[in-house]
């Protein structure tokens, strides 16, 4: 990795506290892949000599980048950017028969097209041009002859022209590292929003149960490091079939 020669772009602003406006190049960094998700960065006092900082000063840094979940701390190894697909699972929302079952559900392709997204896409992947094309997955998640969960998903087609071609050839379990090793798309941030609702023709019979039968919609929003929008998600289980748990210290 080349070591910038200014480390500090003009454009911060300089009246923020020093660690804010390192944490914020850090950022940036994270953000273009200098330091790619599950890489290490280089050390504190390597970071702090090349910003010409305190070492606690570079610390502060780190660790608002930590807080944040953009970088995590690996006692005795390091700090590594976060890969965000090993936290972000939808399946902690599931109850599974088998309450010891580790292994990931398969995943089934139902639909799959690339089209100028509807107003309520656009809007939710921050897309600027009604001309943007969105690409749009409907699949379920199952073990064995058992549903559970079905996923609508859409993405802004620009910064995933590669994933289309691959989904039509398989159906990888998990989306996330699709994400990064075809697309260069790290997701960073998810935001889920839990309601109440009923499932529509479609997703009950794909459960096996009646329409309208009542559901938990979990809708969410996945941003990139960067904080741009990078995928729209509702995912749908039967409220028998929900489990959600949460740790509160």
């Amino acid at each position: 990795m080349n070591t910038p020669s200014n480390p500090l772009p003009t454009a911060i602003d300089q009246r923020l506290p020093r660690h804010i406006q390192v944490r914020d190049e850090l950022m940036r960094r994270v953000a273009e892949r200098v330091w790619k998700a599950g890489e290490a960065l280089p050390s504190e006092d390597k970071l702090a000599t090349e910003f010409s900082i305190s070492v606690g000063t570079m610390r502060k840094a780190i660790q608002a980048l930590t807080q944040e979940g953009i970088l995590e701390r690996v006692h005795g190894k390091g700090t590594f950017v976060t890969r965000a697909h090993e936290r972000a699972s939808m399946l902690r929302f599931v109850r599974f028969r088998d309450a010891e079952r580790q292994e990931v559900p398969i995943a089934k392709i139902l639909a799959l097209q690339t089209a100028t997204g509807d107003e309520t896409a656009r809007r939710k992947l921050q897309l600027r041009s009604a001309s943007e094309k969105t690409l749009y997955i409907h699949r379920s998640r199952s073990y064995g002859d058992e549903v559970v969960l079905v996923e609508h998903i859409w993405l802004p087609s620009k910064r995933f022209g590669k994933l289309e071609g691959h989904l039509r050839r398989e159906s990888p379990p998990l989306l996330y590292p699709v994400y990064d090793m075809l697309c260069g798309v790290v997701v960073s941030k998810a935001v889920d929003e839990l309601s109440v609702g009923s499932l529509s023709a479609g997703d009950a019979a794909i459960f096996g149960v009646k329409p309208a039968t009542s559901s938990m919609r979990i809708e969410r929003t996945m941003r990139d490091h960067g904080g741009a929008v990078v995928e729209w998600r509702i995912s749908f289980v039967p409220c028998d079939r929900f489990h959600y748990t949460v740790e509160i210290r």
